[in-house]
């Protein structure tokens, strides 16, 4: 008889991205356990041996899944950065094509949970928050170099330029969720042009 070889690793990383891919469909209170084992084929002591509960499950998908997606899709860009006030507005400009087709439909899983959960529980509000802040710190440092460069305006707060660059960001990935159209993109990337305008040094 042949021996099965188990790979618990694999069953746990199978279990955390159909959990994301349910989170983001349907929201962590609309997610079911009982339809995560059913599209990975695992029986309940799989999940068990892995998560004590929904909840465990709910924070493994935020430390793991969304933080990736966060740090993929928003952070890593910024490392070909020299000068934000001309090259971000590139970067939002192939943003379409490198935002997950998930994210157009069902919106920012981050901005989501944030929505939903953050109320709710203390362990989503600090993960969220947790997620939220390592954003904006990336962005303030970028703009904080832009003015050691000369780029940006030295008497500007490089933090409140983050705040309310992600502020922007989330709030047209929701726009565009609801609408399902590029305009809301476009309006962004434009408007984020102009009040760019006013940060040279």
């Amino acid at each position: 008889m042949k021996k099965v070889t188990r790979n618990p690793q694999q069953t746990r990383q199978k279990l955390l991205t159909t959990a994301f891919e349910e989170i983001h469909s349907h929201g962590f209170q609309g997610m079911r356990v009982d339809e995560v084992l059913r599209k990975t084929g695992l029986q309940k002591g799989a999940f068990y041996h892995h998560f004590k509960s929904k909840l465990e499950l709910g924070y493994a998908v935020l430390d793991e899944q969304i933080q990736l997606m966060l740090e993929t899709t928003w952070l890593e860009p910024l490392k070909g950065i020299e000068n934000p006030l001309i090259d971000f507005p590139k970067l939002l400009a192939s943003h379409p094509d490198r935002i997950p087709r998930s994210m157009r439909v069902h919106g920012c899983p981050l901005n989501n949970l944030a929505q939903e959960m953050a109320s709710q529980d203390d362990g989503f509000q600090q993960r969220v928050a947790g997620l939220f802040d390592s954003w904006i710190k990336a962005y303030t440092q970028l703009f904080e170099e832009a003015q050691t460069k000369g780029y940006v305006r030295a008497d500007i707060d490089a933090a409140e330029i983050a705040r309310f660059l992600v502020g922007v960001l989330e709030g047209s990935i929701s726009i565009l969720k609801a609408e399902r159209s590029p305009q809301q993109w476009l309006a962004c990337q434009s408007q984020i042009e102009v009040y760019f305008k006013g940060l040279q040094a």
